[in-house]
């Protein structure tokens, strides 16, 4: 297996959902990798955090129905003047830019450049995502709003708790290595949270 179909399989793994061929594939690879281990110690670490978090909460027994009406509308879409998208393009390479500058600047001695580097893309692109999720969830059934923000509370504070570790320790690869697969957690979360209006 190679390792990006070894991270796909972490969440099963630690869950002990594989079938035993391919938990055994999992764990040899592991034994010989040590940037898939770093991984599998991040998923570890995200769900230790989560595993508190409700699954329980049934939807309202009227949601199929104001659904599956959208689910039959023609989508609408966004046409923009090619000006405006190139516009759009400088102005994110811009900001990206100047976010990854000012971390390698705050960045300690020990600090990766390119860990910090890394870190700013993803601070940005969640920026960006909480931009689209603000946009829909006002559309949102209240309870859902309520399960997404709780479920989004929990991944922020294993993301601060991450960052935190990594700033007392800032030249720990596997505290980067957790840093970062927090971040994609987050990043994944809010494109599911920002894309459940338009699915529906």
């Amino acid at each position: 297996m190679t390792c990006d179909e070894i991270r796909d399989r972490l969440d099963p793994y630690l869950a002990a959902a594989l079938d035993p061929k391919e938990r055994a594939a999992v764990s040899a690879h592991l034994a010989e990798c040590a940037d898939c281990r770093a991984d599998l110690e991040a998923s570890r670490f995200v769900a230790d955090r989560t595993a508190s978090l409700r699954r329980d909460i049934a939807p309202p027994a009227d949601l199929w129905a104001g659904i599956a009406p959208r689910l039959a509308a023609p989508r609408r879409r966004l046409s923009l003047p090619i000006g405006w998208l190139a516009a759009a393009a400088v102005l994110l390479i811009a900001g990206s830019s100047a976010v990854t500058v000012a971390v390698l600047r705050r960045s300690a001695v020990g600090v990766d450049p390119v860990f910090a580097s890394t870190e700013a893309r993803y601070q940005q692109a969640a920026l960006e995502l909480d931009g689209l999720y603000q946009r829909v969830r006002d559309s949102l059934a209240p309870d859902t709003r309520v399960v997404l923000e709780r479920n989004l509370a929990v991944i922020e504070r294993a993301l601060g708790e991450a960052r935190a570790a990594l700033r007392a320790d800032p030249a720990n690869r596997t505290l980067e290595a957790i840093v970062v697969s927090a971040w994609r957690r987050k990043i994944d979360f809010l494109e599911r949270a920002a894309s459940i209006e338009r699915e529906s």
